[in-house]
């Protein structure tokens, strides 16, 4: 691997320092200790550039709190000028640091991420069943307080030799034990002190489906005598060549039998459930802004992050938890365009039902001199494998969840209805059927919302229009 000099230069460069300041000030402008560094803003700057070539900085003392979600973890917290100083490091070498990680490595790397990590693996699930059947699950012991000094430093010397910003990230990596968790380059330094692992594990050991973020490690297989060899190897190469252990409670199961528990969810083979703290963290916080009488509206904007992850999971209940926007709720703008996928249903067959609306698009008509207008959806109804078999959960119960579809119409009302839309987010309602005066044969489609059916007391619950 080649090594690469000359880079303390650029990040001392005056212009790359005030670039630093502004993203490390991003959204945090009010921030009091943000709003006195930029109040002399190209002084500060300038003293930090000339302590940074003098070699006079150092890395200032630590805030330390604790965070308790989504566990209890010990954060460290810089003072700003020193986040400046990292943000002024890491612009330089992220483009040099981001190719040694495999596609495989989701933690903090832009363009990745838990949703990318999430759509890859539910993808493999799906595309490969059979070699995807039994999930290995590990997780390392107090990782980043566990690092290392000496190894750490010996890793990112594989890669930078310039002798100043060597010095410069030894005095960031020294300046606390192990790694801090609150520093923006120890989500790097912690890539990369696993990144050799990634590339021996796909590369040596012949692991085909493998998912790392951060210290959280997936592994699948057709082969549960396979994972339990790769678990004798992953132990003795973290013992020799991290000083590292695993926690003991490291598994070893079918996915079908219980799902992969990973990022914040559960995933089985053809459906992905929100993981049961998640949602029940999500109704506790909903519940307390609307007992402080807040509104749907300022609710969705306090929650929004929560949301967010939720939207990814096949959670039906969660809508009625602001996890989609009602029909009346929704902004006039442009409709939202992308690429459909989903079986196509005739218009008909959807009538009445609750539809969580994803985009439309309308296309001159090939039957006639009109519009087509095509739109996707989600409809919740039970799940089926890649061979169109329906799916059953562990208790032979109906698996349910949200499935996507197209249709195909000609409705100008409907189309019109739907030019009205912000679709940037679901949005919940139903299509209803309106006959054209007293003929039975032509009628008209519009949106209205969704209300759930009220079932009378004693009476079955209606069939759904299937």
């Amino acid at each position: 691997m080649k090594r690469i000099g000359y880079l303390f230069d650029k990040v001392c460069d005056l212009d790359n320092l005030r670039m630093a300041e502004a993203n490390a000030g991003t959204g945090k402008g009010s921030r009091q200790e943000v709003a006195q560094f930029r109040a002399n803003l190209e002084q500060n700057l300038a003293e930090l550039r000339a302590e940074l070539v003098n070699k006079t900085y150092h890395t200032s003392a630590y805030t330390c709190f604790i965070k308790h979600e989504p566990k209890e973890r010990v954060i460290f917290k810089l003072p700003y000028r020193d986040r400046v100083v990292q943000w002024a490091i890491m612009q330089v070498l992220v483009p040099i640091w981001t190719p040694i990680f495999t596609s495989d490595t989701y933690a903090c790397i832009k363009g990745r991420g838990v949703h990318s990590l999430l759509e890859n693996l539910r993808k493999d699930l799906r595309n490969d069943p059979e070699g995807t059947k039994y999930c290995y699950k590990i997780d390392i012991r107090k990782f980043y307080p566990s690092i290392t000094h000496s190894i750490l430093k010996q890793v990112v010397r594989q890669r930078i030799k310039d002798p100043d910003l060597l010095w410069l990230l030894d005095d960031i990596i020294d300046s606390a034990d192990g790694v801090p968790i609150g520093n923006y380059i120890s989500q790097y330094f912690a890539n990369l002190y696993l990144a050799e692992l990634d590339h021996i594990a796909k590369e040596q050991w012949g692991v085909k489906y493998y998912y790392r973020y951060a210290d959280d490690i997936v592994i699948l297989s057709d082969s549960k005598e396979f994972l339990h060899g790769i678990h004798t190897k992953m132990v003795q190469y973290l013992a020799e060549h991290r000083r590292l252990e695993l926690k003991p409670n490291y598994q070893i199961f079918p996915v079908e039998a219980r799902g992969i528990d990973y990022v914040g969810y559960v995933v089985r083979h053809n459906y992905c459930l929100a993981r049961k703290r998640n949602k029940k963290a999500l109704c506790k916080i909903v519940a307390k802004l609307r007992h402080k009488g807040l509104t749907g509206e300022e609710i969705r904007l306090r929650v929004a992050s929560r949301l967010g992850f939720i939207v990814h999971a096949d959670s039906k209940h969660l809508i009625n938890i602001l996890g989609v926007k009602k029909l009346h709720e929704v902004r006039k703008t442009p409709g939202n365009h992308g690429q459909m996928v989903g079986d196509k249903l005739h218009i008909d067959k959807i009538t009445g039902r609750e539809l969580h609306l994803l985009r439309y698009e309308l296309t001159p008509s090939k039957m006639n001199s009109g519009d087509c207008l095509k739109f996707q959806y989600e409809l919740y109804e039970q799940l089926r494998d890649d061979k169109g078999q329906l799916l059953t959960d562990e208790n032979g119960q109906p698996a349910m969840g949200w499935v996507k579809h197209i249709t195909f119409t000609g409705s100008k009302t409907l189309a019109e209805d739907m030019a009205d839309l912000d679709l940037s987010e679901p949005v919940q309602c139903q299509i209803v059927r309106q006959p054209c005066g007293d003929r039975k044969d032509r009628a008209f489609y519009k949106l209205e919302e969704w209300n759930e059916p009220q079932q009378a007391v004693g009476q079955e619950p209606a069939p759904a229009n299937h």
